[in-house]
């Protein structure tokens, strides 16, 4: 099974630019870039931290 990783300076250049193509406007599709990379990696710590106080709890 092949094992494909993504770096977070791909997904933002991919965000950027489907925003980029939605929106038409860059300044606009760089904000909306962001927020999106922000609000996942916001995700993947309450997902940790979730994960780590039921691993504490279970213990």
């Amino acid at each position: 099974m092949k094992n494909d990783q993504t770096t977070l300076g791909e997904l933002i250049s991919l965000f950027y630019r489907e925003y980029l193509n939605l929106y038409g406007d860059s300044e606009v599709a760089s904000v909306a870039a962001a927020a999106t990379i922000n609000k996942l990696l916001e995700a993947e710590k309450e997902a940790a931290h979730t994960l780590t106080w039921a691993g504490a709890r279970a213990a």
